[in-house]
């Protein structure tokens, strides 16, 4: 159903040229899944206002469409969650060209027909919790989009929900200031930026209380395609806080949490990075008290063939809609190709600078460096099955491991089976170093040979 008002003519140009977008991009989305249910227009002179209703008909269809924009892919219970949903849309433009951005507010506007039948009789008054939620805008992301440079910029509403279930469980959840920018189109842009000032989700019931608190929640990502791309998180502050009506308390708490992830598929080879540090780790209850302080990994996977790579990707695309013994067998024969073609795993640190326990003075931890490399062997597949024995010797494995020796005691407390393992050590000042080699099939520790 479409209905239009128009008050006075607009500018021609202006409207047919944002008009001809809008239209484009509705023609994409409903041939990918949605179904456009309602459509009204309210122009003046100087702007435009259109209202869409579009039904999420074909999840499955819509999640590919989206899959193919992104590296990772959506997994299968996102279809049954957004499946049948109704979503609404309203879109503000200038009747002159370029005059102003293009303002877009998108909010849900009811759940899946199923979903509303299921929590209808559960919990009826739930159900009207959520329904009256949707259909006040309560759940809202605004995008203001600049069509002159394709940046775009915008939040998503605040919200602070409380709810008292049958049951007299108490549900809070708070979202504080959540804002994005970046450039080029919004289903596949080329950069990102977000910040979250605070999320806080409190659950009480008559047993127990947990409190889950995050602060100041930071993104960045460039990309260059699907399979190319750059991207950082940093959350200031995590807590969870359970506590239980009997006395017991729970606390984990994590400080200065930073993740970077990137893949390079545009050399002659694909390569990908991951790192990541936290600046304290704690866990306070009665059965246990642990603090680590600077935890850092350092990862990278070079050397992937990316034809291999690609072919592999794009299976992964397809998933749960393609699955069968048959596709199965094509997940498998795509991995044992990239592995034949050979590889490179390199953990440059993972390592924990200080530890304590139950209270006590913190003491120095450890820290790992390793290097795999997977030779290449093009007679890979026919080898795992006739000469499974023979693929060692396509290995090639180096790693040091530095235990503080206050940290290698406590170990040994815990897993006196690591005493064994003190006749390999060398030591070097407060460390006990080991060597780890694996060539050729043969395993060494400290030069010493383990047969």
């Amino acid at each position: 159903m479409c209905s239009y008002r128009n008050s006075s003519n607009p500018p021609l140009v202006g409207n047919k040229v944002t008009q001809e977008i809008l239209t484009t991009r509705i023609d994409v989305l409903t041939s990918n899944g949605l179904e456009l249910k309602n459509a009204k227009t309210n122009s003046t002179y100087l702007k435009t206002k259109n209202h869409y209703e579009f039904l999420l008909s074909d999840a499955p269809k819509f999640i590919n469409y989206l899959n193919q924009y992104s590296d990772v892919q959506l997994p299968p219970y996102v279809d049954a969650m957004i499946g049948g949903v109704l979503v609404g849309v309203d879109i503000e433009y200038s009747n002159f060209p370029f005059g102003s951005d293009i303002l877009v507010d998108i909010y849900p506007l009811s759940l899946s027909a199923n979903m509303q039948k299921e929590m209808q009789e559960e919990d009826a008054n739930f159900y009207k919790y959520i329904k009256n939620l949707l259909e006040s805008k309560g759940v809202l992301y605004h995008i203001s989009y600049s069509l002159a440079d394709n940046s775009f910029s915008g939040f998503i509403k605040n919200m602070d929900e409380n709810y008292t279930f049958d049951n007299d469980t108490k549900m809070i959840f708070k979202l504080s200031e959540a804002t994005y920018y970046g450039k080029g189109p919004l289903i596949a842009p080329k950069s990102l930026q977000s910040h979250i000032l605070k999320i806080n989700l409190e659950i009480s019931t008559k047993n127990e209380k947990i409190n889950l608190l995050m602060k100041n929640i930071a993104s960045s990502s460039t990309f260059a395609s699907s399979s190319t791309y750059v991207s950082s998180a940093t959350i200031e502050t995590f807590s969870m806080n359970i506590n239980e009506k009997k006395g017991d308390i729970t606390t984990i708490e994590v400080d200065d949490a930073k993740f970077n992830i990137s893949s390079n598929t545009q050399g002659e080879k694909a390569e990908f990075y991951a790192k990541s540090s936290l600046k304290e780790f704690e866990i306070k209850s009665k059965k246990i008290n642990l603090l680590l302080s600077k935890l850092n990994y350092d990862v990278a996977l070079t050397g992937v063939d990316k034809i291999a790579y690609e072919k592999f990707r794009k299976l992964t695309l397809h998933t749960k809609s393609s699955y069968s013994k048959k596709f199965e067998k094509k997940i498998q024969e795509a991995v044992t190709t990239i592995f034949s073609k050979g590889l490179t795993l390199n953990i440059a640190d993972f390592s924990i600078k200080k530890f304590s326990f139950d209270n006590q003075v913190p003491i120095d931890g450890f820290s790992l460096m390793s290097k795999l490399v997977v030779k290449q062997d093009q007679n890979l597949a026919k080898n795992i099955n006739n000469s499974p024995e023979s693929l060692v010797k396509n290995i090639k494995f180096d790693s040091t491991i530095k235990f503080s020796k206050d940290f290698f005691i406590f170990i040994n407390k815990k897993v006196p089976v690591t005493s064994m393992a003190k006749s390999f050590a060398k030591e070097e000042g407060n460390n006990f170093v080991f060597v780890i080699k694996f060539i050729d099939g043969h395993l060494s520790v400290n030069d010493k040979l383990i047969k």
